[in-house]
């Protein structure tokens, strides 16, 4: 069963049974974050200041760096319905796991979304296209409407 997450100014679906996070509300950038029951991460970032997209990959890519050694990276492009997102894949060790990563940016109306998902490797295949269609519901509202009471 889907889920419709609709404060900040912002609606997307996620599935049932996923913990939200409201991180950060007041300031900025904006964030929440969504646990799968496997652990795997969604997480959601909204930046008003429209820094380019570049430049926001490459910051969250550096608090990567510092938090985690001997990262392997690459560029990573892809489209969520009519929106074009860009970032970097990144795959990384944590407690001897692998962890598969993406942070993508991608206009948002007037703001930046930069999202991050993350998984173990292992998980990340099945988890990947529940990632794929929050995002795609987020940045393609006009395509999603919510449904009214009477549906």
């Amino acid at each position: 069963m889907t889920v419709i997450y609709d404060k900040l100014g912002v609606r997307f679906f996620y599935a049932e049974g996923w913990k939200i996070t409201e991180d950060e509300i007041d300031n900025e950038p904006r964030t929440l974050s969504l646990e799968s029951p496997k652990g795997g991460i969604w997480a959601l970032m909204l930046y008003n200041d429209q820094r380019s997209i570049e430049d926001l990959v490459g910051e969250a890519l550096a608090v990567m760096c510092e938090e985690y050694e001997d990262l392997e990276t690459a560029p990573y492009a892809t489209e969520f319905g009519d929106v074009q997102a860009r970032g970097r894949e990144i795959y990384f060790y944590h407690l001897d796991l692998l962890i598969q990563c993406r942070i993508v940016g991608a206009p948002l109306g007037s703001q930046v979304a930069l999202l991050l998902w993350q998984a173990e490797d292992r998980d990340f295949e099945e988890l990947e296209p529940v990632f794929r269609a929050m995002a795609t519901t987020l940045l393609n509202p006009h395509k999603f409407p919510t449904p009214s009471a009477d549906s």
